[in-house]
């Protein structure tokens, strides 16, 4: 990759998100020579998403839907700057760090994930973007609701698929701990009906979920301030928007801030920086969704080292729908996938257990450690 005497090129991955998870794993099976790789995350754990649900249920422990990314950059040959993002300077290949000092770059990627941008209320704020806040602060909600404090009332604001989700887990583990308590809850949605990146049959199942939950269902109907009653706890899932910095960043951007991407990946108007996941923007839009940026990943490490190389860039050729699978509470879940599929079972529940646990399976610390990397001489391959 570099000649001796020559410095070693530097390849700076921003969030440790799936996309970049995976990217590291698979150059863990396949270092590579002369490259200074490098991840910036403000903390040293990754957050599966698709195990959220089932650890607020109570049926996951924290650490089991934690990717471990320190073990995970030493297998790959990587170091791990525990620090956030503060404002990148594309003209000089430099990325600003909040905690001083600034990183300077070859190439960069930028897989950060979205945050959410929750009211002022009158009671408990719950967004559900970052996932560190959220795990963070829902322990003591919990212990607030075992004491015998806590709400009458939730309310989510949200329709997508993480608001059911993560509503459905909520009642269910607060009505486990305590059922002699009464607690109401109400679900805001703009749209005219629920899920509306799904099929009406996945979007009639979740309502009947949700209904047999007892949630009132206002549909069409905008949070305002004033909604939520004094003490209520305000669960958000609405607005989902990239961190910050990228807004000044001198990137090209789509209208919801994320960075406008071609088909390799590679931004738009600076093509030293590349994205993925819910950080990239295509023409057209894509849904966000984790599989999306677990299928972004191989493409995104071929480029990255195709890039230094001088070699063809791959496209990212999206499927038009993807597999979601939405967790419910008593063991079922829903299967949906574009127009067609609308499945609901503990068959289905027992396939996203199943699914979800091999991905994390691929991160465990023995699987890591298992790794065998190819010999150091041998030539690298994108």
């Amino acid at each position: 990759m570099s000649a001796p005497g020559q410095a070693r090129r530097r390849i700076v991955l921003v969030g440790g998100g799936h996309a970049h998870a995976l990217l590291l794993l698979q150059w863990a099976l396949r270092p590579l020579p002369g490259i200074d790789l490098q991840l910036v995350s403000p903390e040293p754990v990754s957050l599966y998403s698709g195990m959220l649900p089932g650890w607020l249920a109570g049926r996951w422990r924290v650490e089991e839907l934690q990717i471990d990314l320190q073990p995970l950059c030493r297998a790959a040959g990587a170091r791990l700057l525990l620090d956030e993002a503060l404002a990148l300077e594309p003209q000089a290949r430099q990325l600003r760090l909040a905690r001083g000092g600034t990183l300077p770059y070859d190439l960069l990627s930028i897989n950060t994930g979205s945050t959410l941008q929750a009211p002022e209320h009158a009671g408990a704020v719950l967004a559900l973007r970052p996932l560190s806040s959220l795990v963070q602060r829902w322990p003591a909600l919990l212990q607030a609701w075992r004491t015998g404090e806590g709400p009458q009332c939730i309310d989510m604001v949200g329709g997508g698929a993480a608001g059911v989700e993560v509503l459905l887990a909520v009642l269910a583990r607060l009505r486990a701990m305590r059922p002699e308590r009464c607690l109401q809850a109400r679900l805001f949605s703009s749209a005219a009906r629920l899920l509306p990146g799904h099929n009406a049959g996945v979007a009639r199942r979740a309502a009947v979920a949700l209904r047999a939950a007892g949630v009132e269902l206002l549909t069409q109907k905008r949070w305002q301030a004033g909604d939520s009653p004094a003490g209520s706890w305000l669960l958000w899932a609405a607005g989902a928007r990239p961190p910050a910095w990228l807004a000044a960043s001198g990137l090209q951007r789509s209208d919801e801030g994320c960075v406008a991407v071609d088909a390799s990946l590679r931004s738009r108007s600076h093509p030293e920086v590349f994205a993925a996941g819910d950080s990239a923007a295509f023409r057209p839009a894509l849904d966000k969704s984790g599989v999306r940026a677990v299928r972004m990943a191989p493409v995104l490490a071929h480029n990255l080292l195709a890039t230094l190389l001088g070699q063809p860039l791959q496209p990212y050729r999206p499927q038009a729908s993807v597999l979601a699978l939405l967790a419910l509470p008593e063991g079922r879940a829903i299967a949906s996938r574009g127009s067609w599929l609308a499945a609901e079972g503990r068959w289905v529940a027992r396939w996203k257990d199943r699914l979800d646990l091999d991905f994390m399976q691929r991160f465990a610390p023995g699987a890591l450690a298992a790794l065998s990397p190819q010999n150091p001489n041998d030539p690298p391959c994108p």
